[in-house]
């Protein structure tokens, strides 16, 4: 390739003088590089980085970590050199770089993301195996102490959802036992999809048999209003006390735990930790999901979206069902006026248990 292309760079001679000075793995010297080559760009000018071709035979590197290159410089696709394959071409940086670490030589350098393999393709399989590995107890090791800061915000939110899912592992079972059972309606049927449909008949003539005309009538279903929160109504609901309450337990015996127990913990058992947070706090997120859900059931609107749709002459049930001053009523073979709503499902207030970022 022509040295005056655009992609030749001149390379000063001090970058390609050994720097034997990391007889240790280099692991202070990580987020040092971080900061230089995603800041400047210019990874072959770190102090201590060895611009020269690794030997072919020897100790494979470790890869200490990866290093990326600024934002910008990677969307203008100005690329880098490699001191293993192209020494003074531009030719990596989409994906970052590595930061190897020679052991024999006791130098690093900062090479492309496979560049080595093309030296010694198992030797290369070893060393991203690895860092892949302490990558994972990392970000695993992360995931804790972010979660770690934030159980007694967590508990404390758990304890009052209790309290909202009970009432509603109460009141829900009831209305629904109401409707379907005393009142002799089959209204899950027609709800499940969160759907309320009518039936509307179309009349038309068209060309019969015998070439006559003749009117017929056709039954269509129509779409009326959606129905938020119409699963709290389903005969088969299951309860989300009892799964609140496990997870609640399961979450405060992770309490006792602090940053220093943890960190001195082996990798397989942070591993557990973090599997168990996740499973826990998903659990959470799932049983607050629903709740929120039904919980939307008794709104104003919905309930009165409930109301003209069942007292539609189009409609597939006939019934009434009225919210009024913090009450339900319903009518229909029997008649339930004054049905309180408890005070936890009365608004759309439900505390929250967020995921933490991965």
């Amino acid at each position: 390739m022509n040295v005056h292309s655009s992609e030749y760079i001149e390379i000063e001679l001090a970058a390609r003088e050994p720097k034997p000075f990391f007889p240790h793995y280099p692991s202070e010297y990580e987020a040092e590089i971080k900061e230089f080559t995603s800041t400047t760009g210019e990874p072959w000018k770190w102090w201590g980085h060895t611009h020269t071709p690794p030997p072919k035979h020897g100790t494979p590197p470790k890869y200490v970590g990866r290093f990326y290159l600024p934002k910008k410089q990677v969307e203008a696709k100005v690329w880098v050199p490699c001191p293993c394959c192209w020494p003074n071409h531009r030719k990596f940086g989409r994906k970052g770089g590595l930061i190897a670490w020679f052991p024999d030589e006791k130098v690093i350098r900062l090479i492309g993301p496979e560049c080595y393999a093309a030296l010694n393709q198992e030797g290369h399989d070893v060393a991203i195996a690895d860092l892949k590995r302490r990558e994972k107890e990392k970000s695993e090791l992360d995931y804790i102490l972010r979660c770690l800061g934030r159980l007694p915000e967590w508990l404390a939110a758990i304890n009052q959802m209790v309290l909202i899912a009970y009432q509603a592992d109460q009141f829900f079972p009831m209305i629904s036992s109401r409707i379907h059972d005393s009142l002799r309606i089959k209204l899950w049927r027609h709800i499940r999809n969160g759907t309320l449909s009518v039936t509307e008949e179309i009349a038309g003539i068209r060309v019969g048999r015998d070439g006559e005309p003749e009117e017929y009538t056709e039954r269509l279903s129509t779409p009326l209003f959606q129905l938020e929160g119409a699963k709290a109504l389903n005969p088969e609901r299951k309860l989300i006390t009892p799964t609140l309450e496990e997870m609640r337990i399961a979450l405060k015996k992770l309490s006792h735990f602090t940053e220093e127990t943890v960190r001195t913990r082996p990798a397989q058992e942070r591993l557990a930790i973090s599997k168990e947070l996740r499973r826990i706090l998903r659990c959470v997120q799932t049983m607050q999901e629903r709740l929120r859900d039904e919980m939307r059931l008794l709104g104003q609107v919905n309930i009165n979206r409930l109301r003209q749709w069942a007292t539609d002459p189009r409609g597939p049930v006939d019934f009434e069902i009225e919210r009024k001053d913090g009450e339900l009523s319903m009518r229909g073979r029997k008649e339930y006026n004054g049905i309180p709503i408890p005070e936890e499902l009365r608004t759309n207030y439900l505390p929250t248990v967020d995921l933490p970022l991965e």
